[in-house]
Parts: C-alpha cells; sequence; structure tokens
C-alpha cells in the first residue's frame, strides 16, 4: 500500500508502491519548475503524459527495472526548460510523488496548469510501455480523481486534434486527459490510446467533449439534484457544488462513475 499526499494529507492507495515528496533525496519538484498552488484553486483536470511520445504505442508485457521513475526526476531538474510534473510512474509500476496535488503547480500543460494534476508515464524509446507502468497509472488516476473529487470521463477518441474546448486551458473541462488534448505540440502518443482504453474499462465514462456531450449530460444529472432539493447551477459542469450533493446522494465519493450502493439506480428524463 502506498500514500498519495492531497492538501497535505495522506491518503492511502491499495496496490500501489508510491514514494512521496523528499522521502528520497530525488523526489521533489525542483522551484524552476513549479510554483504553489493559488489559495482556493479548482482542480478538475487529471492529465496523462508519455515520457518519449514514440510511434507506434506497443505495450510491454510484465515490468521493467526499477529507476526509470528517478531517471526522469533527475533530468527535470537538470532540464533549463522548466517542465515537470506532479508524479511520475516507472518502468516496474513504482510511482514518485514530487509534489502535492493541492499545494502545488507543476508546470507540465502550459495553459492547463493553474487547475490539473500531472501525471508522467515512463516509456521505452520506440513506443513501448509496460504493462506494469499502465497499470499502476490506472490505479493512481482512479485514486487520484476520488480525493480530489475529480469525476470519472476522459475523451471518447483522439481525432488528431487537441479539444477546442482545452486551448485556452478548459476552464470548463472536467476529467481525465491526455497532453494530447491542450495542445498540437505533443500529438496522439502523449499519452497514447492504450491507458484511455484501460481506463474505460476501469469505469470511467467517455464524451465527445468537443460536442458537448459531457456538458448535456451533466446537465440532465444536475436537474435532478436540483429535483432533490439541491441548490445549484443547472450549467453542466461538475464543480464542488455538484460533487457536494452527489455525496449527500450517496455516490462514492462524489463520483456519478461509481455509483451508489444499495440504492436504486438513477433513471434521468
Amino acid at each position: 500500500m502506498g500514500n498519495i499526499l492531497v492538501g497535505g494529507e495522506l491518503i492511502a492507495v491499495d496496490g500501489l508502491t508510491v514514494i512521496g515528496p523528499h522521502q528520497a533525496a530525488w523526489v521533489y519538484l525542483d522551484a524552476g519548475d513549479g510554483c504553489p498552488r493559488s489559495r482556493n484553486a479548482w482542480v478538475r483536470q487529471f492529465i496523462l503524459h508519455k515520457t518519449i511520445a514514440d510511434d507506434p504505442e506497443y505495450v510491454i508485457p510484465g515490468a521493467g527495472a526499477t529507476g526509470a521513475d528517478e531517471r526522469t526526476a533527475e533530468d527535470w531538474e537538470d532540464d533549463p526548460r522548466h517542465a515537470g510534473a506532479h508524479a511520475c510512474v516507472g518502468y516496474d509500476g513504482r510511482v514518485a510523488q514530487l509534489a502535492d496535488y493541492l499545494l502545488e503547480e507543476s508546470y507540465h500543460a502550459t495553459v492547463s496548469n493553474p487547475y490539473s494534476v500531472g501525471v508522467e508515464m515512463c516509456e521505452v524509446r520506440g513506443g513501448g510501455v509496460y504493462r506494469a507502468t499502465l497499470q499502476a497509472a490506472v490505479a493512481l488516476t482512479i485514486a487520484s480523481c476520488r480525493a480530489l473529487g475529480i469525476q470519472l470521463q476522459h475523451r471518447r477518441s483522439y481525432n488528431g486534434q487537441p479539444l477546442r474546448r482545452m486551448l485556452n486551458g478548459g476552464p470548463d473541462c472536467v476529467g481525465i486527459f491526455g497532453h494530447r488534448d491542450n495542445t498540437t505540440d505533443r500529438g496522439r502518443w502523449d499519452p497514447g490510446d492504450v491507458i484511455f482504453a484501460m481506463l474505460r474499462a476501469a469505469g470511467s465514462e467517455d464524451y465527445d467533449f468537443d460536442a458537448g456531450e459531457d456538458l448535456a449530460q451533466w446537465r440532465k444529472r444536475q436537474t435532478w439534484l436540483v429535483s432533490r432539493g439541491h441548490a445549484l447551477d443547472v450549467d453542466g459542469i461538475p464543480g464542488r457544488e455538484t460533487l457536494a450533493a452527489l455525496k449527500a446522494e450517496g455516490f462514492v465519493d462524489g463520483l456519478w462513475a461509481l455509483g451508489r450502493p444499495d440504492k436504486a439506480p438513477v433513471v434521468l428524463g
């Protein structure tokens, strides 16, 4: 069992090995690679990356050698371009968390930095990614979204272009995204397609964000919540008030995709 650091609180995550900030000499976010996060910032995006983004993507069975997360962190520390991420997943599935998700902003996705968490998956040159890396990244993503109150939802498919709604950072985009979704600089393989297929299999919902499918579905859900007596805006954006209302209705951690045990399914109009 490992622990992730969220707003100064350690949250246990089953099945993961996590080295937290400053638990080893190399586990920290360099001062040039991030900054303190604005007080009361609403963190609404979990953005996944791959270290190389080579083509084609392929999965390597099992786990690789320990140490890729350490090398990546040290590369960021030495790189004058000032870039990093909150966490890095190595070839063996070990997670190195360099910074607190809520207290620190990492420079990983430009315009989305103020309200996102960035996680890097280590990749073998030529497009290979170990299954252990992917499995740990899925577990980390779901546990982190539960802790942060980020709805488990992602873009249905990549069409070769970033999301139009994320070119300004995507303040109305809530969920799990790839670096490819907010920039033209990286492309399909950052982080590739496999991780999203695995997230879908683990229960994350998929939407056409550019068509506004997420907004339409959440307006229906918010309308239902209002009918239950909750005061919130029906704007299609599942923010803090929607999260609180879902928790009150019994949804696990306030996330719709996790459902509400022992209660009848919700039928939306």
